[in-house]
């Protein structure tokens, strides 16, 4: 676990030693990219932002309870998907460029990094590829503790198998994700070789997933105290998202270098 916690807090050295740097590689496309996704939400539904539906149980046709979305048009998932597919090209550009710069020391003085299509299309590729392949993996064996934890009645547990269920994501996520910085350095790894590589940090890997939940957790609840529904809030909650952006971004660029190109933990 001291290693684990070792890892983290050079990760979040690395952003606050490289300040300037991180707002000259992320500000600018962070920024379009918050103006975008809010200008398509006010053109698509009038509002700034896009608040989760008010869940409510109506009776079906069978007259058993079914839950159901109030107030979640189908303007509103378009502004959602869109949105989170703008920040998703937008992330994966700026993890990039924060790869290279930390990795072998790439700068420019433009406004924005640069932009390279084959690397940002492989890197969101093989992104989708790692999430959708843990989710895979992990959503069998959550589903059938979840629906044990039911019949046994014992729904006051429910909140800390969610929490292992995300530990057990970024888990496998840091296991299988040394193939992001790779493709930002033009290296070839494959999904196989990434969690061969991390093989024997596995104990500290499980450290790092649980530092990480704590974190976003934390930050999750400090946004939603300090965030209102106006402009005030859009900037909080994303002042909030870049830095899981780039402490995340880190995170991985920190154990590329230690288990790939042997770099200290210092």
């Amino acid at each position: 676990m001291l290693l684990s916690w070792k890892i983290f807090k050079k990760s979040v050295l690395i952003v606050l030693d490289n300040l300037k740097e991180a707002f000259r590689v992320s500000g600018a496309i962070f920024v379009a990219a918050v103006f975008a996704s809010s200008a398509l939400n006010v053109f698509l539904t009038g509002d700034l932002t896009i608040g989760a539906p008010d869940i409510q149980a109506v009776k079906n046709t069978n007259g058993q309870d079914q839950l159901v979305a109030l107030n979640f048009s189908s303007q509103k998932i378009t502004a959602l998907m869109g949105g989170n597919l703008i920040f998703f090209i937008a992330m994966s550009w700026i993890a990039i460029a924060w790869h290279r710069f930390i990795l072998i020391e790439e700068s420019t003085n433009h406004i924005f990094p640069i932009w390279n299509n084959s690397r940002i299309i492989k890197y969101s590729i093989k992104t989708i590829a790692i999430v959708t392949s843990v989710i895979f993996i992990l959503i069998i064996p959550f589903s059938m503790i979840n629906i044990f934890i039911n019949s046994l009645g014992l729904v006051l547990i429910l909140p800390a198998v969610n929490i292992l269920l995300f530990i057990s994501f970024y888990y496998l996520f840091f296991r299988a994700g040394l193939v992001l910085p790779s493709i930002a350095l033009d290296e070839t790894m494959s999904i196989k070789q990434s969690f061969f590589e991390t093989k024997a940090m596995s104990k500290e890997i499980w450290g790092l997933a649980v530092i990480v939940i704590v974190m976003i957790l934390g930050i999750g609840v400090i946004s939603g105290i300090l965030a209102p529904n106006n402009i005030i809030g859009v900037l909080v909650t994303s002042l909030f998202q870049w830095i899981v952006v780039m402490v995340s971004a880190s995170l991985m660029t920190t154990l590329y270098g230690h288990i790939i190109e042997r770099r200290p933990i210092l």
